[in-house]
């Protein structure tokens, strides 16, 4: 099964691994960014960089 099939299991990997995935634009659709969003979100990681991210995003 190749990266392209496979759907990310945010429940399974470490908070670090998601930022990484995320702000590496390492998702595959919408709906998997907003669930790794929606998961560091509910940890509690990384909420300064999340909200950074999504205001640079806004500008564009």
């Amino acid at each position: 099964m190749n990266k392209q099939n496979q759907e990310v299991n945010v429940k399974n990997l470490c908070s670090r691994k998601l930022w990484e995935l995320l702000k590496n634009a390492e998702w595959q659709d919408k709906s998997e960014r907003f669930a790794i969003e929606r998961e560091l979100s509910g940890r509690r990681h990384y909420i300064k960089e999340l909200e950074q991210l999504t205001a640079r995003e806004t500008m564009h």
